[in-house]
């Protein structure tokens, strides 16, 4: 369907704006410091402003030309926040590892047919990773499993 703007880009562009500037905005709760002396507010401030101009990149042209209108695809968007929602459920209970397998299995869903062993291949793979970063090379205190209620 043949649309007056580009409403695709209208969108993202100002999906970019809003969390540009609510980061921007988020970060001045925090000490500026100067050039010289940059405070833990500088960094965060710059790349939300950053974020807000590529928004306004996006969007300002989007606004001249024709393009189509979006039409959402609810079905991985509905996978990916099942499988979060699974995560964060199973991860303090079960630990890590099942935590990550159940979220990478539930994320599969986002395809249309998943190679069930592609995914196996990947969730075990990401399971492992995610031990090796998070409990043995950055220390966070996440068993790997534990299998208690």
């Amino acid at each position: 369907m043949k649309a007056t703007r580009d409403f695709e880009d209208i969108i993202g562009g100002a999906l970019m704006i809003a969390g540009g500037t609510w980061f921007a905005l988020y970060s001045l709760n925090y000490n500026m410091g100067t050039l010289r002396r940059m405070g833990p507010a500088y960094f965060p401030l710059s790349i939300g402003v950053l974020v807000v101009a590529f928004g306004l990149i996006i969007l300002v042209p989007a606004l001249f030309r024709a393009g189509t209108l979006p039409r959402p695809e609810w079905r991985p968007f509905l996978a990916i926040c099942i499988a979060v929602l699974g995560f964060a459920l199973l991860v303090d209970r079960f630990g890590l590892i099942p935590a990550v397998l159940l979220l990478t299995v539930l994320a599969a869903f986002a395809e249309r047919n998943p190679s069930l062993r592609l995914t196996l291949v990947l969730a075990a793979s990401l399971a492992a990773i995610a031990v090796l970063v998070f409990t043995m090379g950055l220390g966070i205190p996440i068993p790997a499993y534990r299998w208690s209620l």
